[in-house]
């Protein structure tokens, strides 16, 4: 969709390729929590980012809260502005599979480091 948009998805592509990625990084954040603090992936995703803060580098866990908010943001239709160019949104996507696989390693039991971030100590 991203690369070649029909005359018919020329207005949609935007905001379904943002929504798919959007959802992909919440599917990768809900296993991250399923490992590291069981019972984190049903609170409401403002939560869930807010305790990333704790559990993730602040690096990290910023990328993550700019990235979803983008995403976020640009699913929804707002008459008065433009929606998200391509590159706008490839460098989203590209973020947001970055942060995916971050979030892959960082759940693995017995990671310490993402990607050169220092992770917390989830363990007491």
């Amino acid at each position: 969709m991203l690369d070649d948009p029909t005359r018919s998805t020329v207005s949609a592509w935007p905001r379904a390729a943002a929504l798919l990625a959007r959802q992909a990084l919440e599917a990768a954040l809900t296993e991250y929590w399923r490992e590291k603090l069981p019972g984190a992936e049903r609170l409401n995703m403002r939560a869930q980012l807010n305790c990333a803060h704790s559990y993730l580098g602040r690096d990290l866990a910023g990328e993550l809260s700019y990235t979803w908010h983008a995403l976020s943001r640009a699913t929804h239709h707002h008459p008065y502005e433009l929606d998200l160019t391509r590159e706008e949104l490839a460098s989203l996507i590209t973020s947001s599979d970055r942060l995916i696989a971050a979030l892959a390693t960082a759940g693995k039991p017995g990671r310490s480091q993402v990607s050169g971030v220092s992770l917390k100590s989830t363990t007491s």
